[in-house]
């Protein structure tokens, strides 16, 4: 008997002034903390916090324009890339995998965006 594996990977951009918290995202995301599904989205945290620690820090709007070529932000993620850049945030590109655990497949497999008053993510690239 033969197996198929298939591995997927899903790019992301995280904007912010700071570094996320959990209580940041929780909220963002909707999730109380007596929630039946908090476990799921506290370990969806930690991946996302050590992707972003991971992650590539872009600090020049030319970095951004390197990125227009790939299929891995719109086109007005990519404009809000650089708007960040200018107004001195932090712009944190990285990647998801699914050969991870639960809480990382889920965020590699879901098409999501977060928006809140303290941070930006998007992973609207999906290979999967």
């Amino acid at each position: 008997m033969d197996f198929v594996s298939n591995s997927s990977s899903t790019s992301f951009v995280y904007i912010a002034r700071e570094m996320l918290s959990r209580d940041d995202f929780l909220t963002a995301a909707g999730v109380g903390p007596d929630s039946p599904v908090a476990p799921l989205f506290n370990g969806m945290f930690d991946e996302l916090k050590t992707q972003i620690d991971r992650g590539t820090v872009l600090t020049r709007v030319e970095e951004v324009d390197g990125l227009e070529d790939r299929q891995d932000f719109t086109p007005d993620v990519l404009d809000r890339m650089k708007k960040g850049i200018e107004d001195g945030q932090t712009v944190t590109i990285g990647h998801f995998s699914s050969e991870n655990n639960l809480a990382e497949m889920t965020l590699c497999t879901e098409i999501f965006e977060i928006e809140s008053e303290r941070f930006f993510i998007n992973a609207y690239d999906n290979y999967w």
